[in-house]
């Protein structure tokens, strides 16, 4: 008596995708459907008046990050090309579970641009270079501790004095 096989037999391989990966191209459409939105409401800004215009008007700064976004989501559907000539699956690092770890990332960034109008744009800054690093396992002090005030301070220097934008100061008043 001979076995057939039956197809239901064989094991199943996941496809590969071609030239573009259908999820990653779902992702991309999402994320400029949501630039485009935020396009449109850049559109809605106030004229500033031009003593107060600090040379740049209110909507370039979003639209700027909001091209560079878009920019980068045009390539997400061919990064499994990229990541295939490095001998790295995509797909298979995606069947493992998400840590919880990006979720409290984006649970404190909310937290802190719902506080920023109080602390003020430099101290929020300091304390996202404070508890980022923390949160992501950073333990050691002697590196945490120069990066959250340097990097704000350089940030705050270009911002302020090089480029002429102003950070909302809070309710400290602490602006440089």
């Amino acid at each position: 008596m001979s076995e057939e096989k039956s197809a239901s037999d064989e094991p199943v391989v996941p496809a590969q995708p071609g030239l573009i990966h259908p999820v990653d191209t779902v992702i991309m459409v999402i994320i400029l459907s949501i630039c485009g939105a935020l396009y449109y409401v850049t559109t809605s800004f106030e004229r500033v008046s031009d003593m107060l215009s600090q040379n740049i008007p209110p909507e370039f700064f979003p639209r700027l990050v909001m091209l560079l976004i878009a920019i980068l989501a045009l390539a997400l559907p061919f990064e499994h090309l990229f990541q295939r000539r490095r001998g790295n699956d995509l797909d298979k690092s995606r069947r493992k579970k998400l840590r919880p770890l990006p979720y409290w990332t984006a649970l404190v960034l909310v937290l802190l641009a719902i506080a920023m109008p109080h602390l003020g744009t430099f101290l929020t800054m300091i304390v996202v270079c404070l508890i980022l690093p923390w949160l992501w396992g950073e333990r050691r002090l002697k590196l945490i501790l120069p990066f959250a005030v340097l990097f704000p301070f350089a940030v705050t220097l270009v911002f302020n004095r090089i480029l002429g934008v102003y950070f909302e100061p809070g309710i400290f008043g602490i602006a440089l």
